[in-house]
């Protein structure tokens, strides 16, 4: 018993290793960005969703903190005119833990004591929800922090009111399916693979 407690350790500690390893390559190289001109789909959320499906609410908590100040840390370090709107924790820093935390509560209260299929389905939600979270709350962010100083009075006009309404229009549904298609697999065979430490 004492040395199966000792082997799920070592593997939950190696997972958040590896997992904020992949954060930090995705983050600062072109990896984890699809670019489609002046848009950046994002595909840092993955390692996120897959920490809070397998590592518990702790975990997407702790890596969606670690994708926060990544994404802090890169905004200081790219031209002003890239990453101003970033520069302030809670653009950077909030939304993901938000989508960390939502990610690792759906799948928390969906899962409990779930067959395969319903632990499958538990993921894709909770999938769903990291995801979504993060684009509502980085785009709700963005425009409250700057819609004034960017002088925008309507969402519904050009500048950063258009920016938003189009991230949302076209990131989310890439980011939403991206998040269910890939970080689930992967998710459900982390998990399948710790439990049996």
């Amino acid at each position: 018993m004492a040395q199966t407690f000792q082997r799920q350790k070592l593997f939950r500690i190696s997972a958040y290793s590896m997992l904020t390893a992949l954060i930090i390559i995705l983050t600062f190289t072109p990896i984890g960005y699809l670019n489609t001109g002046a848009l950046s789909i994002t595909l840092i959320h993955l390692p996120v969703i897959v920490a809070a499906v397998t590592l518990g609410i702790p975990g997407g908590v702790s890596m969606g903190a670690v994708w926060g100040v990544t994404c802090l840390i890169k905004a200081y370090l790219v031209p002003p005119a890239d990453g101003l709107l970033f520069r302030n924790p809670l653009t950077s820093i909030l939304p993901r833990v938000l989508a960390g935390l939502v990610a690792g509560l759906l799948f928390w209260a969906l899962s409990r004591r779930a067959k395969q299929l319903k632990t499958a389905l538990a993921a894709g939600i909770a999938a769903f929800g990291g995801a979504l979270t993060n684009t509502i709350v980085t785009l709700s962010m963005l425009y409250l922090l700057y819609h004034n100083a960017l002088q925008i009075e309507n969402v519904s006009i050009g500048g950063l009111g258009k920016w938003i309404w189009v991230a949302a229009g076209l990131n989310a549904p890439i980011e939403i399916a991206a998040a269910v298609l890939l970080a689930v697999p992967v998710s459900l065979a982390v998990k399948k693979a710790l439990e049996s430490r």
